[in-house]
């Protein structure tokens, strides 16, 4: 029978938690009436993870199991899950029972009404204010400044893809916070629904104040690569320019101070700001060039096309296909690590 819903968990060090959380899930999923899968990442745990895995995948015919020979992350683990889930509809959640498997029917209702992304909203979190809560609305209100994203709560792992969309995604770093953003990039109907957020009652918490770092670093990649990855040059050239126009108004104050005031190029440091702006804006017009050539190069390379497809008409079967050769956000996908072997 056809899968049409492919439930996605990445794990790491939740021994305590799996066997409840697959319960929940298995009647949720039971009560929908639909052919599912839930696939499971095991990002390297140490904890025993993965022998509960192991024993759960003989008894649940419906269990898929990756397992990663080293902790490579949330974002490893999500990249690696979409790559192999079949199922129409794939929908995220975290493995650590915080987020509520009853909110899963209502996210599958809103695809079925036409969206092709929605996001969980945890209006009311049942974390730690000070540790969890409020840097992670900090970083939400940059990244939605910063990405003109409508979505409010951007770390929620609780969503729902179309898989032709969610197969298309390339993530790396602690890029699983900045999907919505990469969906609405996509052309996607993003729509957003509030979810139940609940206490941790078993395990710890994988979050602390470092990954706040990583996500801001990350914030700045996805921002260029959504606004200027088919056309570096207008952003380093942009750039190149000012600082080349800001040193010619500098040396043209410098000209006036010598006729004006009789001061001397020698004797006015405007006249070095000047040359600084200058040679820094030459290099930046040249980084442009070069990043233009690096650019073109991989797409022909690659095969790659700089757009995504929706549909065609008109087309006959012997038609060439490589129209729907899409692009890849980034080469990198950070799974080197995947285990050759896995449970099943």
């Amino acid at each position: 029978m056809k899968i049409k819903l492919s439930i996605l968990l990445p794990v790491f060090n939740e021994e305590a938690n799996i066997i409840p959380l697959i319960e929940e899930l298995e009647s949720v999923l039971n009560k929908m009436g639909w052919p599912f899968e839930v696939i499971i990442v095991d990002d390297g745990s140490t904890d025993g993870s993965w022998r509960v895995l192991e024993e759960l995948s003989r008894a649940k015919s419906y269990l898929r199991v990756i397992c990663f020979r080293r902790n490579y992350g949330q974002t490893a683990a999500f990249d690696a899950g979409f790559s192999v889930a079949s199922g129409d509809i794939v929908v995220t959640l975290d493995s650590d029972r915080q987020n509520d498997p009853n909110d899963i029917p209502k996210m599958v209702e809103m695809i079925d009404q036409g969206y092709d992304f929605v996001a969980g909203w945890r209006l009311e979190r049942k974390d730690g204010f000070i540790l969890r809560t409020f840097p992670s609305r900090i970083a939400n209100s940059i990244i939605r400044w910063v990405m003109k994203t409508s979505i409010h709560d951007l770390g929620c792992s609780l969503k729902a893809y179309r898989r032709e969309l969610s197969s298309e995604l390339r993530l790396y770093g602690e890029m699983h916070r900045f999907i919505g953003s990469l969906m609405e990039g996509m052309g996607a109907k993003v729509g957003e629904i509030v979810v139940n957020h609940r206490p941790r009652v078993a395990g710890e918490s994988k979050y602390n104040l470092s990954r706040t770092l990583k996500v801001l670093l990350d914030l700045v990649t996805v921002w260029f690569m959504q606004r200027y990855r088919t056309k570096p040059s207008y952003i380093f050239g942009g750039i190149g320019f000012a600082l080349v126009a800001l040193s010619g108004v500098l040396g043209g104050f410098v000209i006036y101070d010598k006729v004006a005031n009789e001061i001397f190029v020698h004797r006015n440091p405007v006249f070095l700001i000047a040359m600084f702006f200058a040679l820094v804006g030459v290099q930046f017009i040249a980084l442009g060039i070069i990043a233009e050539l690096i650019i073109r190069t991989y797409f022909e390379s690659s095969s790659q096309k700089p757009y995504l497809v929706l549909k065609t008409f008109g087309f006959s079967p012997n038609s060439p296909r490589d129209l729907y050769k899409q692009p890849f956000l980034a080469d990198v996908k950070g799974l080197e690590g995947l285990a050759p072997s896995c449970v099943e």
